[in-house]
């Protein structure tokens, strides 16, 4: 997941800064920055990037890679904010606590090694496949020749 995390953070800074390796300044306010927070931004960027026009990316693509990063973020959060303590096989692991009017609610979820290795593929793949997104982005860009002369 950190690896998901880090990838939305260099591709924000790629969208937005000119030198996105030479200027840290950038990373002042990404690392206060929670994952949502970045991907939002993220995100926002990309729907700019195709507004601007002549681009094939549609918003709808766009949307299917909010999805993606919305279900890694959610898959993430049940595993490290579980209540492991006296897990047992095959047992329920409480995996979401909130507070509401009517009292405490509690989410329980039951965890077997096939759903653990489902859950780990499918956040090893996000940054595969954001990555690609993001180089189809960029390479559509270049194409137009709407890319300033310092990101050719």
């Amino acid at each position: 997941f950190n690896s998901l995390e880090d990838a939305v953070t260099d591709f924000i800074r790629e969208a937005i800064l000119r030198d996105p390796i030479q200027d840290e300044r950038m990373d002042v306010f990404l690392a206060g920055m929670m994952f949502s927070a970045k991907v939002r931004a993220l995100l926002d960027l990309y729907g700019q990037m195709i507004e601007s026009g002549g681009l094939t990316t549609t918003h709808e693509e766009l949307s299917k890679i909010d999805a993606m990063l919305v279900e890694c973020a959610n898959r993430r959060n049940e595993y490290a904010h579980a209540d492991w303590i006296g897990m047992k096989h095959g047992g329920y692991v409480r995996v979401k606590s909130q507070s509401k009017r009517s009292g405490i609610s509690h989410r329980y979820k039951r965890y077997d090694l096939a759903q653990i290795q489902a859950d780990i593929d499918f956040i090893k793949e996000a940054p595969v496949k954001l990555y690609e997104f993001n180089e189809r982005m960029w390479d559509q860009i270049r194409a137009h020749g709407k890319l300033p002369d310092e990101h050719r």
